[in-house]
């Protein structure tokens, strides 16, 4: 106990040279010279030491008697506001955390449970289809496990086997030609859900076994039929589980080039029309406009876009998100698409010859940046934005008054309110981009020389798969359904 004591008596007090040094820097940064040669000659004194010495342990007993310069610099740290909140939200998180893997393991007992209800009715059913089923299910429902006794952490160290692949596409075309939808929805979730467990590292290998195995009968063929014939299936869990698969191909440039062989925008097409039929944030129009956004990079697919009225969509989409609840993953994506779009010489010439619909895109996306949309999608406007600011539209600017609608905006943004940290950060990248995009020749609100002419480089462009040498990022939604 005394031990203890003395530990806490220790930690109420601050070390005493500590405190001398910083008298003696305010003295000598003061010029009061004669007080510090004073000061420290009583220091040095064997006398004054011994004081200073009593005077502590007095302190050790009587806390409340502390000079505030002690009560400044004790020893014990006090925790920031900040501190305490984040390690609030930590424990939080760890809550969510843990019961989130508790609902899974619940869910999974249902589960093997459903599936033991099934297998006693397999032998009153006599159904081969079943029996098949049922295998299936217990395979996905085996490699879901695995994520969640990892805790979510990827344990595939290594690739599809090549056996294991074409098993699956064995599989995937027996249950086409059979027209046996849930055999065809089981096998594309199947390999879905290797390419989810598969660590990151090895992601875009696993793309290109996918592509090297031509896994839609695309390159043998040299024709789309089997994939387009999957797409126009009306089935909901279906698409789903195509549109997840095409999405996972179209996370590397090489995946792009496979779903448009030579040039054949099809799959694109169909993926629109897809798109368009879809409720507005469904887990299916997600995937799609991950699917889109992806396949923009390639400029020669952006062609199909124009012609198939994407702009107007994401224009309309984004405008429904001001006064109704949009998913943030389609409006973020969906921006992010529009700036790839309008980024390209051919749009920018469309645009050019329709000067009337030029002018709607303009005034359309000068409306919104006035609106209360987030972040993402505001830096994806601007950004659509410094496209069109150039000699070509230099009509429309003046019709819509351009320059003086942007500048309102920067001086409105620059005073905004922030909440926390990472607003304050988002509103600087916000500035920060409108200097780059609208200001080039002003080096006032940023210092970079890489930019010219209104012009951001392509490799600069909003790209959330560019870097083809980084980790893949396999979309998943919590809302999904098997």
């Amino acid at each position: 106990m005394r031990t203890a004591n003395s530990n806490q008596g220790q930690s109420i007090v601050p070390d005493t040279n500590e405190i001398n040094d910083y008298i003696k820097e305010y003295l000598r940064y003061s010029n009061y010279s004669n007080t510090l040669e004073c000061f420290d000659a009583e220091i040095k004194s064997k006398q004054v030491s011994n004081k200073m010495l009593n005077k502590q342990q007095v302190i050790k007993q009587t806390g409340d008697d502390m000079p505030r310069i002690f009560q400044l610099l004790k020893s014990d740290n006090i925790k920031t506001k900040r501190e305490i909140n984040l390690e609030k939200e930590q424990k939080q998180f760890n809550k969510k955390y843990q019961q989130i893997l508790q609902a899974g393991r619940q869910i999974f007992s249902v589960s093997i449970n459903l599936l033991q209800l099934l297998h006693s009715l397999k032998e009153t059913a006599k159904n081969e289809n079943l029996s098949e089923t049922l295998e299936n299910y217990k395979i996905q429902l085996g490699k879901y496990h695995k994520v969640i006794i990892n805790e979510g952490k990827p344990e595939g160290t290594e690739l599809i086997t090549e056996q294991v692949m074409h098993e699956h596409k064995t599989k995937l075309f027996k249950n086409y030609q059979d027209k046996h939808v849930d055999g065809m929805i089981e096998v594309l979730l199947s390999l879905r859900v290797n390419a989810l467990q598969i660590a990151p590292e090895l992601r875009k290998n696993l793309v290109y076994e996918l592509i090297r195995n031509d896994v839609f009968n695309i390159e043998a063929t040299d024709k789309f039929d089997f994939v387009v014939h999957l797409l126009d299936i009306n089935n909901q869990s279906l698409r789903h589980a195509i549109t997840s698969l095409i999405s996972v191909i179209s996370s590397t440039l090489r995946g792009v080039e496979y779903l448009t062989y030579n040039g054949n925008m099809i799959i694109i097409e169909k993926i629109i029309k897809i798109l368009k039929e879809q409720e507005n944030g469904s887990v299916t129009q997600r995937f799609c406009l991950a699917i889109l956004q992806k396949a923009s990079i390639k400029d020669t697919v952006i062609p199909s876009y124009v012609q198939n009225e994407m702009i107007q969509w994401i224009i309309n989409l984004i405008q429904k998100s001001v006064n109704s609840k949009i998913h943030v993953f389609c409006l973020d994506f969906a921006s992010a698409t529009l700036a790839n779009i309008i980024h390209t010489p051919y749009t920018l010439q469309y645009l050019e010859h329709q000067p009337r619909f030029a002018h709607q895109v303009m005034e359309q996306l000068l409306k919104f940046i006035k609106d209360q949309i987030q972040v993402s999608v505001l830096m994806h406007i601007l950004i659509c934005l410094s496209y069109l600011s150039k000699e070509n539209f230099a009509k429309q600017m003046e019709e819509c008054r351009f320059v003086d609608r942007i500048s309102q905006f920067v001086e409105f943004y620059s005073v905004i309110n922030t909440e926390n940290e990472a607003a304050e950060i988002d509103k600087k990248t916000v500035l920060d981009l409108c200097a780059h995009m609208f200001h080039p020749k002003d080096t006032s609100l940023d210092n970079s020389e890489t930019l010219e002419l209104n012009e951001l480089k392509t490799e600069d462009r909003i790209r959330e798969y560019e870097n083809e040498q980084g980790e893949l990022i396999f979309e998943c939604f919590q809302d999904e359904v098997s």
